[in-house]
């Protein structure tokens, strides 16, 4: 058996698992609370944040007007909402991958063994 910790649940999170299901709920808490920890060690992300880093300084000196600054934020913040929204559909598919593959090698071992 594989262990893993065990997850405190208060009723009004009961009440929102049969509302909103188990999957958004791990969803919710996975990728708010662990993944900043995460971030902070995984050497693609750091190399990716300083990029993003460079990239904001070239922008920072080209000396736009404010309308421009706008114009580009929108895009930006545009392209950040559908990653993010992309990230967190991509995540919750994993997670229903792995609940389907679990449920499938608990079938197998209902199996009698040869």
């Amino acid at each position: 058996m594989i262990g893993f910790p065990a997850l405190l649940i208060s009723v009004n999170e009961v009440t929102r698992m049969r509302k909103n299901g188990l999957l958004e709920i791990i969803a919710a808490h996975r990728t708010v609370a662990d993944l900043d920890e995460l971030i902070k060690r995984d050497k693609s992300y750091q190399e990716a944040l300083a990029e993003e880093q460079s990239a904001s300084d070239i922008m920072d000196s080209l000396n736009l007007t404010s309308e421009q600054k706008k114009a580009v934020d929108r895009v930006i913040t545009a392209y950040n909402e559908c990653g993010a929204a992309y990230g967190a559909v991509a995540y919750r598919f994993g997670m229903e991958d792995g609940i389907r593959v679990r449920m499938e090698m608990d079938e197998i071992m209902r199996f009698p063994q040869w």
